[in-house]
């Protein structure tokens, strides 16, 4: 089956990725199993946009679990999805002298000053999870993150599995004027063309926001009532936000949900019936790989422009084959 094929492509690149990597498999309970290397002396400086989004937690995690096992000492902060306060860190951070950047844009528009001070300072820098902006992007040294492509492709091919006749869907999007967000609902909707699948709402953004999400679908339930037939969330703190609204009108496990993501919101959802499938983007893994990047960077190694998360599709009988936070 075409699912099946998925899970078993993922579960190959993730055991090839970690039995590379010398530090051990990230899980929810941290990264690598033989605890803090003897300290480089070395210090990395990250500042993540989306710091307080629920995804961002096990990433940060990811990313200090994996720093404290390669011997790096490192400092995460909240760049709050703005651009010039992001820059002001990174002055900041260099003027205290860390020797590595990671930067975790909160859109592509912003990102060209930020970009052009990075590669000023001479240090090695890894753009973490999203994409910079079209006049840029030969500039970057390398990114790591998963292909938003799949990610729309994913959603499409479990709505189209699942309303094989065409029907009425509403998307609830991550951020507006991130170049991620663009390129998921751009795959998405290109994938849809021709399914008979229409979906009824122009863009709706819940900036990631569990809350925002749930007065989204509050809407999208008062608006168009019985006409949905199933909702396809592009985040899992949107979908347990727009659950909540389902579950008070009382539809959970009547109106058909896709949506991407490893939140134990997914994984409670998948295995109860309110939820279809996912598709996976660990953030462990997500952080993992950053600061491993950041090491051969640090080591003067060469990288690849694109390092690739792994990336499938999870149903209720594949739950327990990955990591949920």
């Amino acid at each position: 089956m075409k699912k099946r094929s998925f899970i078993i492509v993922m579960t190959v690149v993730l055991t090839c990725f970690l039995l590379a990597s010398c530090s051990g498999s990230p899980s929810g309970s941290g990264g690598g199993d033989s605890g803090a290397a003897e300290s480089t002396g070395m210090k990395v400086f990250a500042s993540n946009a989306y710091y307080t989004a629920p995804y961002c937690a096990p990433l940060n995690k990811g990313l200090a679990d994996a720093a404290a096992d390669l011997g790096y000492e490192i400092q995460i902060v909240d760049g709050e999805g703005n651009a010039d306060k992001q820059l002001s860190q990174f002055k900041s951070a260099v003027a205290e002298g860390y020797d590595g950047l990671i930067y975790f844009p909160a859109d592509s528009a912003s990102t060209p000053p930020v970009v052009e001070y990075l590669n000023s300072t001479g240090l090695p820098w890894v753009l973490l999870n999203t994409d910079v902006d079209e006049s840029v992007k030969d500039d970057i040294i390398t990114f790591v993150a998963i292909d938003p492509e799949v990610v729309g492709r994913d959603l499409a091919n479990m709505a189209k599995d699942n309303l094989p006749n065409g029907g009425n869907a509403v998307y609830i999007e991550g951020a507006a004027g991130s170049s991620y967000v663009s390129v998921v609902t751009e795959t998405l909707m290109k994938e849809l063309d021709g399914s008979g699948i229409v979906i009824l709402n122009d863009h709706q953004y819940a900036d990631w926001d569990p809350g925002k999400a749930m007065k989204i679908m509050e809407d999208f339930l008062t608006k168009y009532g019985d006409d949905i037939d199933m909702l396809i969330a592009q985040d899992g703190g949107m979908f347990q936000g727009a659950l909540s609204a389902i579950d008070a009108a009382g539809l959970k496990g009547k109106l058909m949900c896709v949506a991407q993501g490893n939140d134990l919101i997914i994984k409670e959802s998948l295995l109860d019936g309110s939820l279809l499938g996912t598709s996976l983007q660990d953030p462990f893994l997500e952080g993992d790989m950053t600061i491993k990047t950041m090491d051969k960077l640090m080591k003067g190694e060469t990288v690849d422009k694109w390092v690739k998360v792994p990336q499938g599709l999870c149903y209720a009988e594949d739950v327990e084959q990955y990591n949920w936070f």
